[in-house]
């Protein structure tokens, strides 16, 4: 039998409908400048492929995407630099472009500076196969291999010596923008929320990014007459984590929306992404309320990205927030792995205790946390935390994953409206029925 301790504290409300349905009324425009965005996106051609060395080598590699004017096909001038990759760590690389001629190059970055030096192996364009890229085309699977002894013609060739590239955080930055899933609609037995996706997610983000892809998706049409549930997993975790709370989720009122995201990628990222995404989702559908639900390293994310949207829409109404054993005051884990680990996972960084991130999120000012950031009014937090200790066990209280000082980090209980105890653990919270009881309890004061 499990226990649960519930705490009451204030519980703010504020009229905010109004003001809301005035905002919606007014802002016509804006779903015009939606469809002309969306229309322009359909109209990209697409291009993406693989890049190697001929030699093995761990070098940070960029690929260069040049435009061809017309003229002759060996003149450097009838060339311009129009984007680039960074690829590391993997092979794949992605370019989203208005239909015309293209050439790639590509250089290995050995000394790991992002820019190109004299003497660093170097692909040319190939002007006898250069690509012809359509509206609403895409072209797959085109191999690249920079030749060990590969050098471009000139110290102008293609501009190469002028790139200042994306540092990999960027470069997975514009990556997420350009492959994301925005509502679309799907189940929960989706193929791409298996559990191998979510260690693709930490491990290997990109290839997340362009195999699973990232996104809001819906589990079933949007219903102008229900309230959506955005759903947020967290580290190596997918939609179906959230299952059974989804299955017992009062349908007659709430619609899911789960979010998608490599848990590997760093959380500002993350929180920043979620953010524009689902401003295009307010905005195409003129969502009134939504409501946010999250788990583990899930609310770290979340609370970034409610910050984030109710700065950029203030009219915006989240009138609820509920996470469950998030590790607010982040996890000793991801500090040892920052210390020792050979490679760092980037959300490594925003989840050791004392990180920026997680002052980011609590003050205004992270670097002499004076200002404290908090939740307008509005916005009830209900806070759901677990303890549940194997019996020999030694060292602070936890759930078994993450300690109960960090659930409850005084910074998270200032900004809390309620504070709920489950005698579960980390992952046993999202299967079980007093869990699910109480969300459904929770939910239902923001549907009135």
């Amino acid at each position: 039998m499990s226990r649960h301790i519930s705490c009451a504290g204030r519980y703010p409300t504020r009229a905010v409908g109004v003001v809301l349905t005035m905002a919606l009324l007014t802002s016509g425009c804006m779903f015009q400048t939606v469809r002309q965005q969306q229309a322009k996106a359909a109209a990209l051609c697409i291009l993406s492929g693989t890049v190697r060395t001929e030699l093995p080598s761990p070098s940070p590699l960029i690929v260069g995407l040049l435009r061809y004017s017309g003229g002759e096909v060996t003149a450097v001038e009838n060339f311009r630099l129009v984007d680039h990759f960074v690829v590391e760590g993997g092979d794949l690389w992605f370019f989203q472009v208005s239909p015309g001629t293209y050439g790639l190059a590509a250089f290995a970055d050995r000394n790991a500076d992002l820019i190109y030096q004299p003497g660093e192996p170097f692909l040319r364009v190939d002007p006898q196969h250069l690509i012809v890229c359509a509206s609403g085309e895409e072209q797959r699977d085109i191999a690249l291999v920079i030749p060990e002894e590969g050098r471009p013609r000139l110290a102008g060739d293609l501009d190469i010596t002028a790139l200042q590239a994306r540092t990999v955080h960027d470069q997975l930055a514009a990556s997420l923008g350009l492959l994301t899933a925005i509502g679309a609609i799907t189940t929960l037995d989706d193929p791409r929320f298996r559990m191998e996706n979510a260690a693709s997610g930490m491990w290997a983000p990109f290839d997340f990014v362009f195999n699973v892809r990232p996104g809001v998706y819906f589990l079933q049409a949007y219903d102008p007459t229900k309230i959506p549930v955005l759903f947020v997993h967290g580290i190596q975790g997918t939609p179906r984590s959230f299952r059974f709370l989804i299955e017992h989720l009062d349908a007659d009122t709430f619609q899911p929306w789960v979010a998608y995201y490599p848990s590997g990628a760093s959380l500002s990222l993350c929180a920043e992404h979620l953010s524009q995404m689902m401003d295009k989702l307010r905005l195409q559908y003129g969502v009134k309320r939504l409501v946010v639900v999250a788990h583990s390293m899930g609310g770290l994310v979340a609370r970034g990205f409610i910050l984030r949207y109710l700065e950029a829409a203030p009219q915006s109404a989240i009138p609820l927030f509920v996470t469950l054993a998030t590790p607010w005051g982040g996890h000793q884990s991801a500090a040892r792995g920052v210390r020792y680990a050979p490679a760092v996972v980037r959300s490594w960084y925003d989840m050791a205790p004392d990180s920026h991130y997680l002052r980011e999120i609590f003050y205004q000012d992270p670097d002499t946390v004076q200002r404290r950031r908090t939740f307008p009014r509005s916005l009830a937090h209900h806070l759901l935390f677990a303890f549940n200790r194997h019996s020999a066990s030694f060292g602070a209280s936890d759930d078994r994953v993450v300690t109960v000082a960090s659930q409850l980090h005084a910074e998270a209980q200032r900004d809390a409206s309620r504070l709920y105890g489950f005698d579960l653990t980390h992952t046993s919270m999202l299967e079980a029925p007093e869990v699910a009881h109480m969300l459904n309890e929770i939910l239902a004061s923001a549907a009135h």
